[in-house]
């Protein structure tokens, strides 16, 4: 499943990435959000009987989107994976195995490349800080979030959803647009378990327009609302030291943020 919203030039390497799968049987659905820069043209010129297509109004939002290509999804397995990421030829494949093996599991999840605008790797297997791989507790995985002070989890690209368990949730909701996955996380994975591979099954890519010192001040103050909703909401008590160490721990992942940024923007790596 793909939200798209003035997605060149970036969605040719999606598509091929998304084409190349190991595991061949699914379908790729991209709901296209009403922009001007020729996505849905390039969308409309494909051929792979595979592929649909949803044309949204103009100005329809993120959640918005995402919940339409979400709600389109017929099989029994859903990944949405944003316009300008990468999916690794075997993750299907293994993402699959992981749910097929563990019935229980509502969620697979897995590590991420970091890319720059070119599609050069900065960073390698990112991602699932504090787990350990295999069969984990879905509400043990969001309290690490919460301690951790950042989606460990990471971007919907890493993860591959039981459509059921996506369906019980929906919709994706963006009150705090930058935590529009975790928030969806966080009504996923409580309704069962998650089963965590310690592999890359992906790469996310990093721009000016999806980091700045801006969105870091937006990420610190939208994250702090995340963690107060879900310490009042939690079915695992939360200690007032626990409180503390998440308040820490999102300071200290906006910091190391403001610095990646920094270091990324000197290199020319975000244009």
């Amino acid at each position: 499943m793909v939200p798209v919203f003035n997605g060149m030039p970036y969605l040719p390497d999606l598509v091929a990435s998304l084409l190349r799968q190991t595991h061949q049987d699914f379908e790729i659905i991209f709901s296209e959000g009403g922009g001007t820069d020729g996505s849905l043209d390039y969308l409309s010129g494909l051929t792979d009987p595979r592929i649909r297509i949803i044309q949204l109004e103009e100005g329809t939002g993120a959640a918005a989107n995402w919940t339409a290509v979400s709600s389109a999804a017929t099989g029994q397995f859903t990944k949405l994976i944003c316009q300008d990421d990468l999916l690794a030829p075997t993750a299907l494949e293994h993402q699959l195995a992981d749910l097929q093996a563990h019935p229980s599991a509502v969620l697979a999840i897995g590590q991420r490349d970091i890319i720059d605008a070119y599609g050069k790797r900065l960073y390698a297997k990112r991602g699932l800080a504090g787990l350990s791989p295999g069969l984990l507790k879905g509400e043990a995985v969001i309290k690490e979030c919460f301690l951790r002070g950042t989606n460990v989890l990471g971007e919907p690209l890493a993860v591959l959803f039981r459509t059921s368990a996506l369906r019980e949730a929906l919709p994706w909701q963006d009150e705090n647009p930058l935590m529009l996955d975790l928030s969806m996380y966080s009504k996923v994975a409580p309704q069962g378990d998650v089963i965590a591979r310690m592999e890359s099954v992906g790469a996310f890519r990093v721009s000016s327009s999806s980091w700045s010192t801006k969105l870091a001040r937006l990420q610190l103050e939208q994250t702090k609302s995340w963690q107060e909703t879900y310490a009042e909401s939690s079915v695992i008590p939360i200690s007032a030291m626990e409180r503390k160490r998440a308040a820490i721990g999102r300071v200290t992942q906006v910091n190391l943020r403001r610095a990646a940024y920094m270091v990324l923007k000197a290199r020319g790596s975000l244009n």
